[in-house]
């Protein structure tokens, strides 16, 4: 069994060796391809981010706010209510007029994604543009428009801005790095396993072993080359 073994592992290495320059060249073509297309080709995408807070009107009297358990529960399931409401073709509409960037409402609802932050009774408000200024206008935009329509809806509510969105300045697409590795493991894959098909197909006879193996006959002799004499 061992012997098997070490046969097999002998003519794997050895298919790998003798395929060697193609395996290299097919994956160096394939990372230089995705390199060129992440680099070059594809444009970054930016993404500006807005959190705002869901809960409930201040009391009047002292200006304080007091939960409960209900209250809690009740207004993290309002938070995806909120979220429809800042995914809504009124806000879209609105903030298409009056940006004034030539980009639709069906535009701006592409761009735009609502993420209720999982038990809590906080919404991430996402825009994600080519353009990092635009991003971060969008969402501030949609924002203030989100919650005046949502002050409407629902009266009893209160949404409140935790923090200002900011001008990002890395793009959150391509992730250059990530492409690069993917297209090095699958160019190296890919090369693999053409070799080994290269290899199947390839039923010519070249050795003393390939003898041994293919016809499963002796060899009685071998005759070496010679140079012709001059």
């Amino acid at each position: 069994m061992e012997e098997e073994i070490t046969l097999d592992l002998r003519e794997f290495l050895g298919i790998i060796i003798k395929r060697i320059k193609m395996i290299i060249a097919i994956t160096l073509a394939a990372t230089l391809i995705s390199g060129i297309v992440s680099f070059l080709v594809i444009k970054p995408t930016y993404e500006a981010t807005l959190s705002v807070f869901i809960g409930k009107t201040s009391d009047a009297k002292n200006d304080t706010v007091s939960y409960d358990n209900s209250d809690i529960m009740m207004y993290q399931k309002l938070v995806k209510t909120y979220a429809q409401i800042a995914t809504s073709n009124d806000v879209a509409e609105k903030a298409s007029a009056q940006l004034g960037d030539n980009l639709t409402a069906k535009q701006i609802l592409d761009m735009v994604k609502v993420t209720p932050q999982q038990d809590t009774q906080i919404m991430d408000i996402k825009v994600q543009s080519k353009n990092p200024e635009e991003a971060r206008q969008i969402v501030e935009k949609v924002t203030a428009l989100f919650i005046e329509k949502a002050e409407k809806v629902i009266p009893n509510g209160n949404v409140q801005i935790l923090d200002k969105a900011k001008t990002p300045e890395n793009p959150i697409k391509p992730n250059k790095k990530l492409n690069l590795a993917i297209a090095f493991f699958l160019g190296l894959m890919v090369s693999v396993g053409l070799a080994f098909v290269l290899e199947y197909m390839d039923n010519t006879i070249k050795s003393q072993e390939d003898i041994e193996k293919y016809l499963e006959i002796p060899v009685l002799g071998i005759i070496p080359e010679h140079e012709a004499d001059e």
